[in-house]
């Protein structure tokens, strides 16, 4: 009975320890990951607002892998490290059936994620999403591997083999990294399912694409030629239409010939530069500026990088701008 007693009293003594050696491996284990997870921003013409999304760093060269979904029909695609230096990045390469997309940043000696063997995942480990949900960059959660090998469709993809998670994944976390308590990246987060439509308050159903199914589908990308399409085109940020009557009367501008601005991407060239829904170029680097066809012929011979001086009428007072173009991801 003594004996009984005694062990019952050191295990109750011991459990404190353990639960703060769990602490001490999560901590350690995030820390590990963190600086490989980016912050992604997607700017997609006649949207104002950027999409947002993360990213897992596979290579010390630049490359990054992500869900196709967070990068889909984007313009340019901006990828921001942990430690706050943003990049262009290229859309180098994109599997859609899978969900999956692979960029390309032009730096060297970037912090690469430590990855697992997710073939060895076990049910009830531990699994910590990191991400960027509803724009919070470097979010973590925390929570468990409830389910291994399940398949789920969603918006036209049929998912295989995803890792379950009850760690809250939402909006933007979405390529972020599910890892372990050894900080190895073992899956790339994908989405949250809230089942068919009579179950739409469902909860806790996050998924995550395991990462060996991810890296043998990145080493396919990486050997292949990257998009041509639109790489090194220049980039300004606003969508508009020929100035017409109902423009002129509208806004007040006192000219007949020009490009009305109807929108403007915020974060874009002309959005950091300050143009404005309403703003109406009449020049560009002091040529006139007639029509939209002729707007875009000229921005055509222009390169990421070039600064172009923009002549336009905001009401009755006409002004000009200096703006810095910038390269199309894809």
């Amino acid at each position: 009975m003594k004996k009984r007693l005694l062990i019952s009293l050191l295990i109750a003594l011991l459990a404190p320890l353990a639960g703060a050696d769990v602490e001490q491996d999560k901590i350690r284990a995030i820390e590990l990951a963190r600086k490989s997870v980016v912050s992604i921003r997607t700017y997609r013409q006649g949207q104002e607002e950027p999409g947002i999304g993360s990213g897992v760093i596979l290579r010390t060269d630049g490359y990054i892998i992500t869900n196709h979904h967070v990068v889909a029909k984007a313009k340019v695609v901006k990828v921001t490290l942990a430690g706050g230096k943003t990049y262009t990045a290229k859309i180098w390469k994109a599997a859609p059936e899978q969900d999956l997309a692979l960029l390309k940043i032009e730096a060297s000696n970037l912090p690469v994620a430590r990855v697992g063997n997710s073939d060895r995942v076990k049910l009830g480990e531990t699994a910590i999403a990191i991400g960027d949900p509803l724009g919070f960059s470097g979010t973590v959660t925390v929570g468990t591997v409830g389910g291994r090998g399940r398949n789920v469709k969603v918006a036209g993809v049929y998912y295989k083999n995803l890792i379950q998670t009850d760690a809250a994944i939402n909006p933007g976390s979405s390529g972020g990294a599910l890892i372990n308590l050894k900080g190895e990246v073992v899956g790339i987060n994908a989405l949250v399912y809230t089942g068919p439509q009579s179950y739409k308050h469902a909860q806790g159903l996050g998924f995550a694409i395991p990462i060996n199914d991810a890296i043998q589908l990145a080493k396919k990308l990486v050997q292949s030629a990257p998009a041509a399409a639109g790489q090194g085109k220049a980039w300004l940020g606003i969508t508009g239409e020929n100035l017409t009557e109902d423009f002129m009367l509208t806004y007040g501008v006192p000219v007949k010939k020009g490009v009305m601005v109807t929108s403007v991407i915020n974060g874009s060239p002309a959005g950091s530069a300050g143009m404005i829904v309403g703003d109406t170029i009449v020049q560009a680097d002091g040529r006139t500026v007639l029509s939209v066809s002729q707007f875009l012929g000229y921005l055509a011979t222009k390169k990421p990088g070039d600064v172009v001086l923009l002549g336009y009428w905001r009401g009755n007072k006409k002004s000009t701008v200096s703006v810095t173009l910038d390269a199309q991801s894809q």
